[in-house]
């Protein structure tokens, strides 16, 4: 992933060193897929970032409702119930 993103970066116009920089940041599992990377970060990044986004896009967007206040881990109240097959020996 980090080759991937250096190479573009490079093809970007970025020098080499910049290039590495980045692609070290942005690929060695700091930020996990539920964590936003703001104008602001990216801006720091000097990564040439926009926030005019096409009226197209929103347009699309619309098109496919997301869920809300559905959390993808569920929190027991009690320690689960262990399995006698799951307890080592």
């Amino acid at each position: 992933m980090k080759d991937t993103v250096k190479e573009i970066l490079i093809k970007k116009g970025h020098s080499e060193e910049k290039a590495e920089l980045i692609a070290n940041e942005l690929s060695q599992g700091k930020w996990t897929h539920d964590y936003p990377l703001t104008y602001d970060y990216l801006k720091s990044l000097e990564l040439n970032v926009s926030t005019q986004m096409p009226e197209e896009v929103y347009t699309l967007m619309d098109l496919y409702s997301q869920p809300t206040g559905i959390h993808a881990v569920q929190y027991l109240s009690e320690p689960p119930i262990k399995r006698p097959e799951a307890i080592k020996k």
